[in-house]
């Protein structure tokens, strides 16, 4: 086991959290919850476009409001039709 799987055991927290890996969670086609990002590249209305320590995260659809947003997770809501990894 690697030094942070070592840290994320004794923190009781999962090791994506620990490593700092993006994690999503969709709820239906209307919400989606975010962590781990880095930066807010793109907001509009049907596209966000949020950056994460390996890449882009994409999220089309439409009528998207942020709900919620606190240091690296974001809570968006609306119409999601696609949610893509670039």
């Amino acid at each position: 086991m690697d030094i942070l799987g070592n840290i994320s055991d004794a923190m009781g927290m999962p090791a994506e959290v620990v490593k700092g890996a993006l994690r999503t969670v969709i709820i239906g086609t209307e919400q989606i919850y975010i962590e781990n990002y880095t930066a807010l590249l793109e907001y509009k209305r049907e596209n966000i476009k949020l950056k994460f320590r390996t890449g882009i995260i994409e999220i089309s659809g439409s009528d998207f409001e942020i709900r919620a947003v606190s240091e690296g997770n974001i809570v968006i809501i609306g119409k999601i039709n696609a949610v893509r990894f670039i």
